[in-house]
């Protein structure tokens, strides 16, 4: 990664920054060292809600044992068919694995945001090339209006952030589940279950992006009973609303055929934005 092609500004000041060394430095001189791994740490103390935020050590394991078996690899394809042009910024970017794929099949100046340190970490032992960043997506440390795609996949909106860093002629790409997502996981760990939709098309409207595409995605896939469903488990939401006894099930089942329902939009600014 190219230090003059970063873009790259300054959490507090939001002057650019550039690469001394190891570190990285704006015009007041507030500075930020590259560690060891890779990344550069530009998420404030003030951005923080706990210590630690975001996917801890075993969540970062489970997405990254789940996503290399490639059961969504279908996601990425269809996430990657659609992105034209970089720069691209990954907002949410986990451990890497969609970002990744989406660098080598694009050949596109990435950058991988997620206020995770340690999911960063597991981005960085992916690959060097992508500029990785422990940062905020309300506020992501980018030039404004500097990047050309900005992708979010199955993470809650920011619709400030993202008009700050996407470009005039610029699109947002988001992946977000459908109702039937994981429903036979769901059967198996709540006593009822109920299909639950969500567009983010009212919202990203209130903040001035109009829906210019929308894809569905859906396929069916076997799970392996044991470790590979409880790495599914624990990388969903679902990990923190299910006692540890129910949990516990996944276990005992030897597969589970599942349904992967997925939807992907692509945005763009309003006109009059």
């Amino acid at each position: 990664m190219k230090d003059s092609a970063s873009g790259l500004i300054c959490p507090k000041c939001e002057q650019p920054l550039t690469a001394q060394g190891n570190q990285w430095q704006c015009p007041d001189r507030h500075s930020y060292d590259t560690a060891k791994q890779g990344y550069i740490n530009l998420l404030l103390v003030n951005q923080k809600k706990s210590k630690n935020p975001g996917d801890d050590v075993d969540m970062v394991r489970a997405r990254t044992a789940f996503l290399d078996s490639g059961i969504y690899e279908p996601i990425s394809d269809a996430l990657n068919a659609l992105v034209k042009t970089g720069p691209v910024l990954d907002i949410g970017c986990g451990e890497g694995y969609y970002t990744h794929r989406l660098q080598q099949q694009s050949g596109c100046e990435v950058i991988g945001l997620d206020i995770s340190r340690e999911a960063i970490k597991g981005a960085c032992r992916r690959t060097k090339d992508i500029r990785w960043l422990v940062a905020s997506g309300a506020r992501p440390p980018v030039s404004a209006r500097s990047i050309k795609t900005i992708i979010s996949l199955f993470t809650p909106l920011m619709p400030k952030g993202l008009d700050h860093a996407l470009a005039d002629d610029g699109e947002i790409i988001t992946v977000n589940t459908g109702p039937q997502h994981l429903m036979q996981l769901r059967e198996v760990i709540y006593d009822e279950v109920k299909a639950e939709s969500f567009t983010p098309v009212p919202k990203m409207a209130d903040a001035g992006f109009i829906a210019v595409d929308e894809q569905k995605l859906t396929y069916e896939v076997t799970v392996p009973g044991g470790d590979p469903l409880v790495a599914l488990f624990n990388m969903t939401p679902h990990r923190w609303k299910v006692s540890p006894e129910r949990a516990e099930k996944l276990q005992t089942i030897d597969s589970l055929t599942l349904e992967i329902d997925v939807v992907l939009h692509r945005f763009r600014r309003q006109k009059d934005s």
